[in-house]
């Protein structure tokens, strides 16, 4: 489900259940890594950064953040994380389609943005 389809009551409590697992993911060295390799492949085609990275990043989320990534599904689909890892593949990966939204994109994204701007620090 959408974030932006959810209730206020609904989306905040998707959102204390996913701020957690992405800030784990988003602060893994691994990832910061591999974004630092996509930011630095300039002029490489999309293609030969995707056949490269794609492996690594799997292997990335699934080892060691598979707890994080279920807690995210679980979340969106307001499902108990437990219960993520019993559904049918087709199914997570098409909940995860489903639940893209640019609001709750654009939410982390500016959340990210505005802990640069002020080094981090918080009032």
């Amino acid at each position: 489900m959408k974030i932006s389809d959810m209730t206020n009551d609904q989306a905040t409590e998707a959102m204390i259940r996913i701020s957690g697992p992405i800030s784990n993911i988003c602060d893994d060295e691994d990832m910061l890594a591999m974004v630092d390799e996509i930011a630095n492949a300039k002029g490489t085609p999309v293609i030969k950064l995707v056949a490269k990275l794609l492996p690594r990043f799997v292997a990335f989320g699934l080892q060691k953040h598979k707890a994080d990534l279920y807690e995210i599904i679980g979340a969106l689909q307001m499902i108990p994380a437990a219960k993520v890892g019993k559904m049918n593949f087709a199914q997570t990966v098409k909940a995860m389609q489903d639940s893209y939204d640019d609001i709750l994109v654009g939410f982390f994204t500016q959340s990210a943005a505005a802990g640069k701007t002020d080094g981090g620090a918080s009032a």
